[in-house]
């Protein structure tokens, strides 16, 4: 700040002295950056919270009821610990909203039947096929049915190279499913799957391929006690409907999907109900 002084000279002249006066500032105490840690640890939990949120709400009924029981007891994925990253793949069909009235426990359309039969297949492959778990696919579908896919991998075939032949590892799974098959009243389809690369016999073609061991696969349920009348499609996909898109190549594009249709026996059932005639 400045100001002026008048003072009095030699010869009666007036001499004006300016004088800056400095103005001084107080040191303030530095605030730190403790609060950026704790509100970035805030922001991660919101984040981390909303994003299970979205989990659970885009989860099917089925899978929030397998993911109840996986914590309770017992689970379908093999490890040594808790969710180990190696097991049967347990696969829900669309996703449904959660209700009171559809929660997984009670059967609509025969949807608890699924459940339980995906459960038993699971815990039969993990004490039967223990090196095979993860080539076994298993789903419930939206309407209440079950498919169930056998996928090769790289050194693990489950037929012959460009053949029909099961191989030991595809017949000993398909042994094991059909015994928890036999037991459910439930009509099976059997579909045959390729990869993209084409066979070397012009005369002789994917199509042709994936019908034979689609059919490979019957005759193996069959002398393993399924009923032939159980059977009542054999389908051919050729490479079709690849299950890694991506990749038309893949070996888990080679498969054996068998669909059991869980209603199929209920509306043969309530086709057959006589309606008395009220009297």
């Amino acid at each position: 700040m400045a100001a002026g002084k008048q003072t009095a000279g030699k010869g009666g002249g007036v001499v004006i002295k300016k004088i800056i006066k400095k103005k001084s500032y107080e040191a303030h105490g530095h605030h730190g950056g403790a609060w950026k840690v704790a509100y970035a640890d805030f922001v991660t939990a919101m984040m981390a919270l909303f994003l299970v949120l979205w989990l659970v709400a885009v989860l099917s009924v089925d899978s929030q009821t397998a993911i109840a029981k996986y914590f309770r007891s017992y689970t379908v994925f093999a490890g040594n610990e808790a969710g180990g990253g190696k097991g049967i793949s347990v696969l829900s069909g669309d996703v449904v909203r959660l209700d009171d009235k559809n929660t997984g426990d009670t059967k609509p359309d025969g949807g608890a039947d699924a459940i339980t039969v995906v459960t038993r297949i699971g815990k039969r492959i993990e004490k039967r096929l223990a090196d095979m778990v993860e080539q076994v696919v298993v789903r419930q579908t939206p309407d209440g049915g079950i498919r169930i896919e056998f996928v090769e991998s790289a050194g693990r075939p489950l037929f012959d190279p460009g053949g029909a032949h099961l191989t030991e590892r595809g017949a000993r799974a398909l042994a094991v499913v059909s015994e928890v098959l036999l037991d459910i009243p439930a009509k099976i389809s059997i579909e045959g799957h390729t990869d993209g690369q084409p066979l070397p016999d012009p005369n002789y073609s994917n199509w042709e391929l994936a019908a034979d061991r689609a059919n490979s696969a019957r005759r193996a349920l069959v002398q393993n006690g399924i009923s032939p009348k159980s059977i009542y499609r054999v389908i051919s996909y050729a490479d079709a409907k690849p299950l890694d898109k991506n990749n038309p190549d893949s070996p888990s594009n080679r498969r054996v999907s068998i669909f059991v249709d869980m209603n199929a026996e209920k509306e043969r059932h309530d086709r057959n109900t006589i309606i008395q005639p009220l009297q």
